[in-house]
């Protein structure tokens, strides 16, 4: 305040005319806002639907676990990839999507998270995935939610390769979801091999 009372007089009163008006330019505050307002609207619409698909992919996972949840006499080669083609239909397809599946089981300590020793019994994944080892389940093993000795456990993963429609601080990422059910069938969920021994758990 003080800077402003030591001003020449004609400045002061200058500045106090632009001070009190209220006229202005809407094409120059339309340039200035604009930008902000289409980053603004562009970067909720993708992280929207960055949101969405994920939670469709995740539905679809969820899904798919069921489905094998109710097999009784296991599931082949060909069952597999029909449930390979279920889900990339469940996602509308627009996305690159990968399916692993596999039988976990546990052989000892079952009842301690920290002691309880895991064992792949099989896995099965599609074109470009790893099949799940053994090695892999223990390392991600505080995910595994406990379960008995002589029980089995569904795995059931999804890989969907998700690239925004613009970069808005999103980079193209891998959207990932895992989902354990446990068999509604009594018995083994085998992975049937055509002309060669089945795929069981033999521990338990």
């Amino acid at each position: 305040m003080h800077v402003i009372s030591s001003l020449p007089r004609p400045v002061r009163r200058a500045l106090r005319r632009f001070a009190r008006r209220s006229d202005g330019s809407l094409s120059v505050e339309a340039a200035i806002i604009m930008p902000l307002l289409c980053a603004v609207y562009v970067g909720s619409f993708v992280w929207f639907d960055a949101f969405r698909i994920q939670n469709i992919n995740l539905k679809a996972t969820y899904t798919i676990a069921d489905m094998i949840s109710r097999e009784s006499d296991g599931i082949d080669q060909d069952y597999f990839d029909a449930m390979e083609t279920i889900y990339d239909y469940l996602t509308y397809g627009e996305h690159a999507t990968q399916l692993r599946l596999s039988i976990i089981e546990c052989t000892d300590d079952c009842g301690d998270e920290a002691l309880r020793v895991l064992e792949v019994c099989w896995s099965k994944a599609t074109t470009g995935r790893d099949l799940l080892t053994t090695t892999e389940l223990v390392t991600n093993s505080a995910i595994v939610p406990l379960f008995p000795k002589g029980d089995e456990l569904i795995v059931a993963e999804t890989f969907m390769a998700y690239n925004p429609a613009f970069n808005v601080g999103l980079d193209g990422q891998i959207l990932e979801n895992t989902v354990f059910t446990a068999p509604r069938m009594p018995g083994q969920m085998k992975f049937l091999n055509d002309g060669a021994e089945d795929q069981h758990c033999y521990n338990n």
